[in-house]
């Protein structure tokens, strides 16, 4: 029997390979209205957009969406896959599209979150950033932590696991 090697772990691969935003900080908005990117989401971004991120309204939460131009790039297409004609296609587009905000990071990876953006998220002093995998959120810290225990409450309560979601993923 050949002993299987890292390099040959296809997981092992992807791990090295894919940059993901990943855990929660808490970041103070200082007197000019700026909040530090946390270093390690400042690394995920791409060599060409290095200093730039995208922000917008989460759809879903009192809380910001944050990512790279890959990102939403990715769900524009995903957006123009939509019956062109359809009102699903014209309130995403308009939900996402109309808000976006490109956001530059100063060379301390600083940025100032818009005023309609904070009050979206009721942001006032500070701000948590949850890494969500492929983007991230910025929540009131609060808020955060109520999000982080329901999320993972109805996972217990669903009995969901990881490996249900990795073996349905390889059964497509």
């Amino acid at each position: 029997m050949t002993p299987i090697k890292t390099h040959d772990n296809p997981y092992i691969k992807v791990w090295f390979r894919v940059k993901l935003f990943l855990s929660t900080y808490v970041n103070k908005i200082d007197s000019k209205g700026r909040i530090s990117l946390p270093s390690s989401f400042r690394n995920i971004l791409s060599k060409e957009n290095k200093k730039e991120i995208i922000l917008f309204k989460s759809i879903k939460f009192a809380a910001i969406d944050g990512c790279s131009y890959e990102r939403i790039n990715t769900i524009s297409e995903r957006i123009d896959n939509l019956d062109i004609f359809s009102e699903d296609q014209d309130d995403f587009s308009t939900s996402i599209f109309s808000e976006i905000v490109p956001t530059s990071l100063d060379k301390e990876g600083r940025f100032i979150i818009p005023n309609f953006l904070k009050k979206h998220a009721n942001l006032k002093n500070e701000a948590a950033f949850i890494g969500q995998g492929n983007y991230f959120q910025i929540w009131h810290p609060k808020s955060a932590l109520e999000k982080q225990k329901a999320s993972r409450e109805r996972i217990k309560a669903n009995k969901k696991t990881l490996t249900s979601i990795l073996i349905n993923k390889s059964n497509d």
